[in-house]
């Protein structure tokens, strides 16, 4: 990142809170009780800012904001009153990834590139079976990285450029092409782009019959019907965006281990993450950047 820290966060506040005096009244009609004075806004800014700065405990990024940058928000909260706000808006934040990819067109775009990660919650050592903090995690195996984990599996949805648009987590132990299913249902007539673990006919089949959406994944060395080398290169090539995005999203934003402690923490931080990584594209994409080129961002 290229600019000053106290230029990021007054340009990140500002871009959030005109989006949250334009679109955030609507979802927040009826809500009764007094405004506070440390406002939804600010929490959305430190929420996002936490990821972009490499902060992984949120008690050490909040102590840095106090003792460094407190006359940008002479109002702060303390750590456990923040916690509790940015867990009760991450729904809002949510919406505001929304708005941002409709700004940007991404859901138009006909063509998709799918991959999934694993997403850790616990050592794969200490974890187990009787927990509750954490519904549906289970222990992985990441044969990229030839280790163990307990966690879930991110499987993201993101355009030719790089912009991420739809995810969903599934179990550590599941298979991806579950996920990638999901996600499909909600679209019509994509062509999506997969690795070779996403290939399975019976279910490729079954996604053009029944959406039109054709999930596209190169051939194994021992089946028929390879494609030819340079439509091979061309897929590889292409599909080098989505891991670019989950490694800059590991590097930068700490997607890979968030380090929370319960389900609705862990969910709050995922969904700041993928924010982040939104508002990234849109900004360079803004500016004539790559979305993928978090080395030189600035607002």
């Amino acid at each position: 990142m290229e600019m000053p820290l106290d230029a990021f966060l007054t340009a990140l506040y500002t871009i959030v809170d005109d989006w949250y005096q334009a679109h955030a009244p609507q979802w927040l009609r009826g809500k009764v009780g007094r405004k506070p004075l440390f406002s939804d806004a600010e929490v959305i800014t430190l929420s996002l800012a936490q990821h972009w700065c490499s902060f992984r405990s949120e008690r050490e990024w909040l102590r840095f904001i106090r003792h460094n940058y407190r006359p940008l928000f002479p109002r702060l909260v303390s750590q456990s009153e923040f916690n509790v706000r940015a867990r009760n808006l991450c729904w809002l934040i949510e919406r505001m990834r929304h708005h941002l990819l409709e700004q940007l067109g991404a859901r138009r775009d006909p063509f998709r590139l799918v991959d999934g990660t694993p997403v850790h919650v616990r050592h794969w050592r200490r974890y187990s079976r009787r927990s509750l903090c954490f519904p549906e995690a289970a222990l992985g195996y990441c044969f990229a990285k030839r280790e163990a984990f307990y966690g879930y599996r991110l499987v993201t949805l993101c355009t030719l450029e790089g912009v991420p648009t739809d995810w969903t987590l599934i179990p550590g132990n599941a298979d991806e092409r579950e996920g990638a299913e999901e996600l499909l249902e909600a679209y019509r007539n994509l062509t999506v782009l997969g690795d070779k673990g996403f290939l399975d006919e019976q279910r490729q089949a079954f996604l053009q019959q029944a959406y039109g959406n054709r999930l596209l994944a190169p051939k194994r060395a021992n089946q028929k019907g390879r494609w030819s080398k340079p439509l091979q290169r061309c897929h590889n090539r292409v599909r080098q965006r989505i891991e670019v995005l989950y490694s800059q999203a590991k590097e930068r934003f700490g997607l890979e281990k968030p380090g929370a402690h319960t389900w609705w923490g862990f969910l709050a931080r995922l969904i700041a993450k993928l924010t982040g990584l939104t508002l990234a594209a849109w900004a360079n994409l803004r500016h004539g950047r790559s979305p993928l080129g978090l080395a030189e961002f600035a607002f």
